[in-house]
């Protein structure tokens, strides 16, 4: 799927909705529609290149390396929490930007809407993040965690925000655990025994992870804090956008000094997250000046794999633009002549 055609899908200008992506080897799922606020309208838009196969990266590194929650108690003090958070979010910009919290469309808007995974867990929305299948899923069954709960599957299209606002709400069943080496608040998974292609039982865990209804300041507040980048990264690939946009796969080894990756993610890592969202943008229009941070070739994309057998991708876009694939249009900018030092080197055009 191409940019545009991605953005169209999410509605990149206006209050829209995002699409689940289906991996290829998954089961059917039961889906639910969301609606999103603008401000967060594409904050997992990037979810979809969840599709793409990602083969196996074992190349030598060439960098450093409560089931008992009362189900509605949690719900209530939490959007009481996000109102306080809203009310306040814009008062200081030094505190970060706000990313509001999803929420349930009207049934009349149900049409428009697109589909998203999503699991509800002690007051937060988890939205569907890296699934790993198989031999990959094997690779990281160490990761599963402490039993957290059963999700309900109950959320389709007729729901109401009653039952959405309940624990253990989703779009999909299971059994619900935390993530050895990651904060619960941040991601949680569903371990469950499906059938491949060749109707083989084979196991496959699906990360959800905690995007919305957060704060978000300088870039150490999810890549170091959340996803721990500087200290697990055992391997970085990259791939051209031109082979991201047409799912063509051709990884490329990175071959990137240390000295130049350190300071690349200390820059990160300082920098401050923007909000590249514009409401005043009209992708559907050629005509129109106006443009969105993904209306342009001129990107890269690095995929990380983890000491701990995880994926992380990060998307690279001319002008010192550094995200995190499912967040979307939040990004942190960091000064171009550190930012090009990896760019360049990972088929970055301009």
């Amino acid at each position: 799927m191409k940019d545009h055609d991605l953005l169209e899908a999410v509605g990149g200008i206006n209050e829209k909705y995002i699409n689940n992506a289906a991996n290829m080897q998954a089961e059917p799922k039961k889906k639910k529609y969301l609606k999103w606020i603008p401000a967060v309208a594409a904050c997992v838009c990037l979810i979809v290149i969840a599709g793409i196969a990602i083969p196996k990266l074992t190349d030598t590194p060439n960098v450093e390396k409560n089931p008992d929650l009362n189900e509605n108690t949690a719900i209530a003090e939490n959007n009481d929490n996000q109102e306080e958070k809203s009310d306040h979010a814009n008062e200081n910009v030094a505190e970060g930007i706000f990313i509001p919290q999803i929420e349930l469309p009207d049934s009349s808007e149900t049409e428009a809407a697109k589909m998203i995974g999503i699991i509800v867990y002690q007051g937060q929305i988890y939205t569907e993040a890296e699934s790993y299948y198989g031999a990959d899923a094997q690779r990281i069954e160490s990761l599963v965690g402490d039993y957290l709960g059963s999700a309900k599957g109950n959320i389709d299209e007729w729901s109401t925000q009653d039952e959405y606002a309940t624990e253990f709400a989703s779009t999909v069943p299971g059994e619900v655990y935390s993530v050895n080496g990651y904060d619960k608040n941040f991601r949680i998974c569903i371990r469950s025994e499906v059938e491949d292609e060749n109707h083989n039982p084979t196991l496959r865990i699906e990360f959800y992870d905690c995007l919305n209804g957060i704060t978000l300041a300088k870039g150490q507040d999810l890549f170091e804090d959340r996803l721990h980048i500087s200290e697990r990264t055992e391997i970085v690939k990259w791939q051209s956008h031109y082979d991201w946009d047409y799912a063509g796969g051709n990884y490329q080894d990175a071959n990137i000094p240390n000295d130049v990756w350190r300071e690349f993610w200390d820059a990160v890592d300082n920098g401050e997250f923007i909000n590249t969202w514009n409401p005043d943008n009209n992708m559907s229009d050629p005509t129109s000046n106006n443009k969105s941070i993904y209306d342009t070739q001129n990107q890269a994309h690095l995929i990380l794999t983890m000491s701990d057998g995880t994926v992380i991708r990060i998307r690279l876009i001319e002008g010192g633009y550094v995200g995190y694939d499912p967040l979307g249009w939040y990004f942190v900018k960091i000064p171009e002549d550190v930012f090009n030092s990896v760019y360049d080197a990972c088929g970055g055009t301009h």
